[in-house]
């Protein structure tokens, strides 16, 4: 069993192995009891959802497209849903982006009901072959900016449903890529500059500014 699958398992089968022992004869009646919170985010065409138990063990995941979540069980699930058009997924929730013109009191039924069926059937909402390989070597100052993301920029992004990204660091610049609701929310460009850019430039002297990738 690889990594990936040790750790998500104990989250879908543990009840049921708790209703079914062995040899016993698994109860037709018996639905695991799934909460979905709907969240708001700064984005309106975003909204948080989160869940009770564990998605995928650490990361994020997005996908704009069914073919593109086909390691994707959960996201390909909500891009089926006429006018969600992007889906992020993160260890404990899940954003969904709408096309502009389609309102939330349509959609939000659809999303949770989706969401729910696919934690009781026990799916996996991301399939270990999507798992990213190991992160190629990081100089000493790549590594500072990881720790910094990860320690103090991501959590706080991550409560309004999105999340940043790593892409490279080159002549002093920094260049991140936001996703999930902060993809295509109006303050995105505040929160890199005002937020993110002065945080690193304070914690990093090396750092002369982040842009957007």
């Amino acid at each position: 069993m690889s990594i990936f699958s040790a750790l998500t398992a104990p989250f879908r089968k543990a009840e049921a192995a708790a209703e079914h022992p062995a040899g016993a004869e698994p109860r037709e009646d018996t639905v695991v009891d799934i909460n979905v919170t709907p969240i708001g985010t700064p984005n309106p065409d975003a909204r948080m959802f989160r869940v009770d138990e564990a998605l995928v063990p650490s990361g994020t995941y997005e996908y704009n497209s069914v073919k593109a979540a086909a390691d994707a069980p959960l996201a390909a699930r909500l891009l089926g849903v006429s006018g969600v058009e992007l889906v992020l997924i993160a260890p404990r929730f899940v954003t969904v982006r709408k096309l502009s013109e389609r309102v939330w009191s349509d959609l939000e039924p659809l999303v949770i009901a989706q969401i729910t069926e696919s934690l009781q059937l026990g799916e996996m909402a991301v399939l270990e072959t999507e798992v990213h390989n190991a992160p190629a070597q990081r100089t000493a100052i790549e590594v500072r900016i990881l720790e910094l993301l990860d320690e103090e920029i991501r959590p706080a992004i991550a409560q309004d449903g999105g999340d940043v990204t790593f892409v490279e660091f080159r002549d002093g610049i920094v260049y991140l890529k936001l996703i999930g609701s902060c993809g295509t929310c109006p303050s995105s460009v505040t929160t890199l500059k005002m937020g993110i850019e002065r945080l690193m430039m304070e914690e990093i002297p090396e750092v002369q500014g982040v842009e957007h990738a």
